[in-house]
């Protein structure tokens, strides 16, 4: 069992710089057990936050895992924000980049299939509406009292069903893995070089 005390006094295993002016001297810590990680903050005068679910939740003590996003502090500068794994490899980014790289592939995977969908929904959507109009006027249709409006409910319904299946779905997941492209270092959104390069260009992670 191994734990790393966290916070601006450069005698802790993990020092924070002193600009991070809302992180304490003896912030927090980390104890890793095995597999098991535990955040513990060490009565911080601005409290230790975990990321859950895009935003940041104050604990006492909790379970994390190794890619768990922390904050010490405040936020913005006078915060500090890094990934759990960190206290391992302080200076050391590239199994981050190496798994930004992988999630930016998926990215680029699924933008260009969703700009495909727009394109084929956009060309579906007023031949449908066309088929059940003409369904909707047939004689086999208008012999039943509600053929023809059964005809055209279901023209009106296929369609938005259709840009549904192909657009918003695909359109969320291309959203979610573009908040994930962010620095490991520092947060800041990573262009398309940073992320091929492995090297972000306004922090220097590498």
């Amino acid at each position: 069992m191994q734990t790393y005390k966290i916070g601006r006094d450069f005698n802790v295993p993990f020092p924070i710089d002193d600009t991070h002016t809302s992180v304490s001297h003896n912030h927090a810590s980390i104890t890793i057990d095995g597999d098991s990680w535990i955040l513990s903050d060490n009565n911080s005068r601005n409290g230790t936050f975990v990321e859950e679910n895009g935003e940041f939740r104050r604990y006492d003590k909790v379970k994390i895992t190794p890619d768990s996003w922390i904050r010490l502090g405040e936020q913005g500068h006078r915060g500090y924000y890094f990934k759990a794994r960190r206290v391992l490899y302080p200076n050391n980014y590239r199994e981050d980049f190496d798994r930004l790289y992988e999630v930016f592939q998926e990215y680029d995977n699924s933008k260009n299939k969703l700009e495909e969908y727009r394109r084929i929904a956009k060309y579906i959507t007023l031949p449908l509406m066309v088929i059940g109009l003409c369904i909707s006027v047939m004689p086999w249709v208008t012999r039943f009292q509600w053929g023809p409006r059964l005809s055209l409910a279901f023209s009106g319904i296929l369609s938005p069903f259709i840009q549904d299946a192909l657009l918003n779905k695909l359109g969320k997941k291309v959203k979610n893995l573009q908040k994930e492209l962010i620095c490991p270092k520092c947060r800041r959104t990573l262009s398309k070089d940073d992320i091929i390069n492995k090297n972000h260009s306004y922090c220097h992670a590498h």
